[in-house]
């Protein structure tokens, strides 16, 4: 199959849309601001002009902040967009003991599943009472994410998660772990989130595989061996790459892109944080100059799986209904 093939594929655009507080390293609970939601129209405009249909994974800060929710709520109100939830286990309420647990408490799965239920409900229902929109999509914030989440998201309705980076991990105490997960969506497990399960929940992984011919027999050796110490460091100069204009060339990105279309893989996950909008507030564009090349590169990536690989535009909720049955196995159909 070559990249142009016919084959039915889709794209969807995943926003972490947050505070700007998430990069300074202090993790606060209070005092967040969210000045960079103001600044996205400018970049919701490129999707307009596209027809992609991003969806903005919001967490507690910008839920609860009005001016945000109504920014938010006109994107929707036009078709053009989804919000989903995503979230920040230290700035998102109720709070208790479990919350003072260090940094490993900053990952959402290390907090005991009842006190993550409390949190995910908060938001929840504070993006509903906000926007009118209660979310069916899901990432957690600093991708901390396992199965003890899943029953989680079940009982609240969430049915796409987009939490899972296959082939990275987290060194950092308490981090999380998905050396062995598939590079296809696939459903969850209620035991462990990197093997194909049988809940409620479909992962979207986002899209990070090695662009290279070598590329699936080395993704396969590391998900033998799993996590070794520097082993992230050679698969990306053996040409791991992620489709996040934020951190990678549009020439990178067209060439997994590529990859992922001669592979039959069908869904391209573009992701960065509603953050890079802010210039300063974080280090993807610290000028007005960076943030330019950054909307030249998400600009450049869209219209190339668009038009080049004929790729239709979906929310991350349409994910599971494009796919229909092919998503069971987790294996590109």
């Amino acid at each position: 199959m070559n990249a142009t093939s016919t084959t039915q594929r889709a794209v969807i655009v995943t926003i972490d849309t947050e505070e700007e507080g998430r990069w300074s390293a202090a993790y606060p609970r209070q005092g967040n601001t969210v000045r960079n939601i103001a600044r996205m129209p400018r970049i919701h405009a490129i999707f307009e002009r596209i027809g992609a249909r991003p969806t903005y994974l919001v967490d507690y800060p910008v839920a609860s902040d009005q001016r945000s929710c109504e920014i938010l709520r006109g994107f929707t109100s036009r078709g053009a967009s989804e919000i989903g939830a995503h979230l920040h286990p230290w700035c998102n309420p109720p709070f208790d003991q479990a919350d003072a647990a260090g940094r490993s408490a900053t990952f959402p799965h290390n907090l005991p599943p009842r006190l993550q239920e409390r949190k995910l409900t908060a938001l929840v229902e504070e993006i509903e009472k906000r926007t009118g929109i209660r979310p069916t999509s899901y990432r957690a914030g600093r991708w901390g994410f396992n199965h003890t989440t899943v029953p989680v998201l079940e009982s609240l309705g969430i049915h796409a998660d987009t939490s899972v980076t296959p082939l990275w991990w987290d060194a950092s105490e308490g981090g999380p772990q998905f050396a062995r997960a598939p590079v296809v969506p696939y459903r969850l497990s209620r035991h462990d989130a990197c093997v194909p399960g049988d809940s409620g929940v479909v992962e979207v992984p986002t899209s990070n595989l090695i662009a290279r011919w070598w590329g699936e027999p080395l993704e396969g050796l590391t998900r033998l061996i799993g996590r070794r110490p520097g082993m992230r460091r050679i698969l990306v100069t053996l040409g791991l790459r992620s489709l996040r204009p934020e951190q990678y060339s549009l020439e990178q990105m067209v060439a997994l892109s590529d990859t992922m279309a001669r592979r039959g893989l069908r869904i391209f996950n573009i992701m960065f944080h509603s953050s890079v909008a802010l210039p300063g507030a974080t280090p993807y564009a610290s000028s007005a100059v960076e943030l330019d090349r950054f909307c030249a590169r998400l600009e450049g990536i869209l219209l190339h799986v668009r038009s080049q690989l004929r790729a239709t535009p979906l929310t991350l909720s349409e994910v599971p209904g494009f796919l229909g049955d092919a998503v069971l196995a987790g294996h590109p159909a």
